[in-house]
């Protein structure tokens, strides 16, 4: 995996890769070709984060069927893809959620 250093001396961001199990942890400092570097928290987005912690996209039971702005199942149900589109749903068609 490759994690994020920052260079004490000089603040510069550079990364390292380390296997799982032997990465310093975050703020142990090591040393690279005489340079001392601290280990810097590190965050990825993951495009499906949304879905993954949201469960975006999903198919909406309680909205009425075809419902205008919302793309559909093949039953007819809303299918609410983000947060945003819920919200504006909501708004556009004077809805409360549950």
């Amino acid at each position: 995996m490759i994690y994020e250093f920052e260079n004490i001396a000089t603040g510069e961001k550079r990364e390292f890769h380390y296997q799982m199990e032997s990465a310093p942890s975050i703020g142990e400092i090591i040393n690279k070709n005489g340079e001392e570097y601290r280990r810097i928290p590190s965050f990825q987005v993951d495009a499906g984060m949304e879905a993954k912690i949201h469960g975006y996209p999903y198919v909406s039971h309680s909205l009425p069927r075809n419902l205008e702005g919302c793309d559909t199942n093949k039953k007819g149900k809303p299918v609410i893809t983000s947060r945003n589109h819920e919200r504006e749903i909501m708004t556009r068609h004077n809805l409360e959620r549950d």
